[in-house]
């Protein structure tokens, strides 16, 4: 039983090696992709005269409408993956903690993952005037405390499903969201309430999507004055390596193995 214990102990603290959290971007102004985040609108209902915008500050990312027209502004605000200090890759896990306070207005902040870090604008030119978003593959997370929800919405191939949601009692409760990269064109999109991780939808693209190219932030803000947030901390975490838990389930074997033969 001591050997187990041991061997347990010792598997825990090499995973937890392997798994080392890198923040990649603390959201408050310093550090973060070397070229920035560039922020795109896909819906914007007010036809060019209000639109939302991406502040850093000392408690970390809020996210703002601006404009005079109340309206929905959805937007992307995106980076590519290659410009952060540290990676983020098929394995790995992309997170954020969360702090968004109660609101009685209509209004989405989280992350996202995308095939590019330029989205096609929502413009009076787009096949559905002002309404981009079935236009680039992209995958989103985010909170609406005016439901009490955490919501996600993906644009796979040209087709944009947005009724992925799930009641959390306050956003308040609600600690961290996250994009788990499960395989080359998977994703796993969930949040972290309390000490229960819940796994909220799998987005699966096509082979051929460029998805996973780019990684932000998604918004969704709908009135003049209002701002919504923080996030702060983003972080990418790697999963362990095959090695590590290949290792640890060998030895377990091994143990049992040899308790069998010696009873």
């Amino acid at each position: 039983m001591k050997k187990i214990s041991a061997l347990l102990l010792t598997c825990c603290s090499l995973t937890a090696v392997t798994q080392a959290q890198t923040v990649i971007d603390p959201l408050t102004g310093t550090g973060g992709p070397s070229g920035g985040y560039t922020t795109t609108l896909v819906l914007d209902n007010s036809h060019g005269v209000s639109g939302a915008s991406y502040t850093t500050g000392a408690s970390g990312l809020s996210l703002n409408f601006t404009g005079s027209t109340s309206a929905a502004e959805q937007s992307l605000s995106l980076a590519s993956v290659g410009s952060f200090g540290s990676t983020f890759a098929v394995g790995d896990t992309l997170s954020v903690n969360v702090a968004v306070p109660a609101s009685s207005i209509l209004e989405d902040f989280g992350i996202a993952v995308a095939a590019t870090t330029t989205p096609t604008a929502a413009s009076a030119s787009n096949p559905t005037a002002w309404d981009s978003r079935t236009l680039t593959d992209f995958a989103e997370i985010s909170l609406r405390p005016s439901q009490n929800a955490v919501r996600g919405a993906d644009s796979i191939s040209g087709i944009f499903t947005s009724s992925f949601a799930a009641g959390v009692g306050s956003t308040a409760n609600i600690n961290q969201i996250f994009i788990k990269w499960v395989s080359a064109d998977v994703f796993t999109l969930g949040y972290v309430q309390g000490a229960t991780s819940v796994n909220l939808y799998t987005a699966t693209f096509n082979v051929s999507s460029t998805i996973g190219a780019a990684i932000g932030f998604y918004g969704d803000i709908r009135a003049t004055g209002t701002s919504l947030g923080t996030l702060s901390n983003l972080t990418s975490t790697p999963a362990p390596e095959p090695s590590t838990v290949a290792m640890c389930g060998l030895g377990f074997a091994g143990l049992l193995a040899a308790k069998r033969w010696k009873k």
